[in-house]
C-alpha cells in the first residue's frame, strides 16, 4: 500500500463512521467449477475492514430460472453464506442485501409487466408468475439469513431497465404498481407476518431509483424519476398499507445521484438533487422519510476523468450529504454506497470499467461474469480515492 498525500484527514465536515457504505464484489463472481473461492472473499473482508467500511451492499445472485429445481435454488443462495455468516460479521459490517432482478437470472425483467394477475394464497392481490417465483426467492432468502441481514433493498433502478433482449426495450421501467406490491408484501411480512420472526426490525429500502427516468421506444422521456416516486406513493398497495398501518411500508428511499445522470436532467449537483426529492417526499406526505444512497461512483477510465478527480468528487460527495439533517434533526442520508470495492470487465478499451477504490490484477481463464480475477483477491493498485475513504471518518 503506497502513501499517498490524501492520506491525512482534512478539514471540513466530518463524516459519520456509520454513513461508510461500499458496493461490494459479490460472492456470486467467485463461484467457478462450482466451488467458492473464499480465499478471494477473506481478502475482501480484510480490504474492507482497513477502510473503515460500516456497510456493504451484496447483490443477490441466483443463476436459476423460473423451472429450476428447489435444490437449484437452495444451492444458488448458500454460496453467499461464507460471506454473510462469517465475513461480513468478522469485520462488523452490515449487509445491504439487495434483492433485484438477478434473484432470477434468466428471465427477462419485464415479464413483471405482462399478466395475468391473479390473488396468490400467500402474497396477496395482483400477482403474475414473476412476482410469485421472486417473492418465494426472496422470502427463503431472508428466512435463511435472518438478523445477520443489516436491511433489504427491493429491486435496483426500476424506473430505467437495461435491454434484456436484443431486439427488447431499452431505458424502460417496471411499472410502479409492482414494485409497490413487491415493497408493500415483503414489508407487511417482516413487520407482523410470516418472516416477522427473521426481519421485525430490518430496514426495508425501496429500490434505488436512477435520475434519469425511463423512456419509451424511440427513448423519449415518458416518466421522471420524481413522477415514477409518486406513482409507487399513490398506488393501491401504499395506500391500503398507509391506512392500514398508519405508515408508508418501507423505511427508506434509495437514490442514485450519479452526477453525469443528474447533469443530463439538469440538476447541477447533489444538493439541488436532494432538495429536490425531499420536496418530492414532502409533497407525497413522507417528510421525515430517510435517504439511503446505494449508488454513486466515478469511473476512472470514463471520458476525461481522472484518478484525482475520483477521490477529490468522493471526499466532496460524503461531506456534503453528511451535513444534510432533516427538520426534526435527524440525518436525512445515514448511508451512501461507494460504488465500488473493485474494477470490473472489460479492464481496457472505450468501455473500461475502473470504478474500483482498488484493482486486483486479472488473470487469464473462463471464469463467472467473463473475467477471471487473480484467486488470492489482493488489490495490485490502491487509488488515491480509498485514501480519502479511509480517512473521512
Amino acid at each position: 500500500m503506497t502513501p499517498s498525500a490524501t492520506a491525512t484527514r482534512l478539514s471540513g465536515t466530518l463524516v459519520p463512521a456509520d454513513m461508510m457504505g461500499l458496493v461490494g464484489r459479490d460472492p456470486y463472481f467467485e463461484v467457478n467449477n462450482n466451488i467458492l473461492n473464499t480465499q478471494a472473499i477473506d481478502q475482501m473482508g480484510i480490504e474492507m475492514a482497513q477502510l473503515g467500511v460500516r456497510w456493504v451492499r451484496i447483490d443477490i445472485r441466483l443463476p436459476v430460472d423460473y423451472w429450476a429445481s428447489d435444490a437449484a435454488v437452495v444451492t444458488a443462495i448458500s454460496r453467499y453464506d461464507y460471506f454473510i455468516n462469517t465475513v461480513a460479521p468478522r469485520h462488523q459490517i452490515k449487509v445491504l442485501l439487495l434483492l433485484n432482478f438477478d434473484v432470477i437470472m434468466g428471465v427477462d425483467a419485464n415479464e413483471l409487466a405482462r399478466g395475468p394477475y391473479s390473488t396468490d394464497p400467500k402474497y396477496g392481490l395482483n400477482y403474475n408468475k414473476y412476482m410469485q417465483v421472486w417473492m418465494t426467492r426472496a422470502w427463503q432468502i431472508v428466512a435463511r439469513y435472518g438478523t445477520k441481514i443489516g436491511a433489504i433493498e427491493v429491486l435496483n433502478e426500476q424506473n430505467r431497465l437495461p435491454r434484456y433482449t436484443s431486439n427488447g426495450p431499452l431505458g424502460n421501467a417496471v411499472p410502479a404498481t409492482v414494485v409497490a406490491q413487491l415493497t408493500t408484501t415483503l414489508y407487511r411480512a417482516c413487520r407482523g407476518g410470516g418472516l416477522q420472526t427473521y426481519c421485525a426490525t430490518t430496514p426495508i429500502i425501496l429500490g434505488g431509483l436512477h435520475p434519469r427516468g425511463s423512456d419509451d421506444a424511440a427513448g423519449r422521456l415518458v416518466q421522471t424519476d420524481m413522477a415514477y416516486l409518486a406513482a409507487i406513493y399513490s398506488s393501491s398497495a401504499f395506500q391500503l398499507a398507509y391506512s392500514e398501518l398508519g405508515r408508508w411500508p418501507l423505511d427508506a428511499v434509495g437514490y442514485h445521484s450519479y452526477p453525469w445522470e443528474l447533469a443530463f436532467i439538469g440538476v447541477r449537483n447533489q444538493t439541488q438533487a436532494y432538495d429536490r426529492l425531499r420536496a418530492q417526499l414532502v409533497a407525497l406526505n413522507d417528510p421525515l422519510r430517510p435517504v439511503w444512497v446505494t449508488e454513486i461512483g466515478y469511473n476512472v477510465a470514463y471520458s476525461t476523468q481522472t484518478e484525482l478527480g475520483q477521490a477529490n468528487y468522493l471526499g466532496a460527495v460524503y461531506r456534503v450529504l453528511a451535513s444534510r439533517l432533516l427538520s426534526d434533526g435527524s440525518r436525512e442520508i445515514p448511508v451512501v454506497f461507494w460504488f465500488k470495492y473493485e474494477d470490473f470487465p472489460p479492464d481496457t478499451g472505450s468501455n473500461a470499467q475502473k470504478w474500483g477504490l482498488v484493482h486486483i490484477p486479472f488473470v487469464a481463464g473462463n471464469c463467472t461474469g467473463g473475467a477471471c480475477y487473480q484467486p488470492d483477491g489482493r488489490p495490485s493498485y490502491y487509488r488515491l480515492a480509498w485514501y480519502v475513504y479511509r480517512d473521512l471518518h
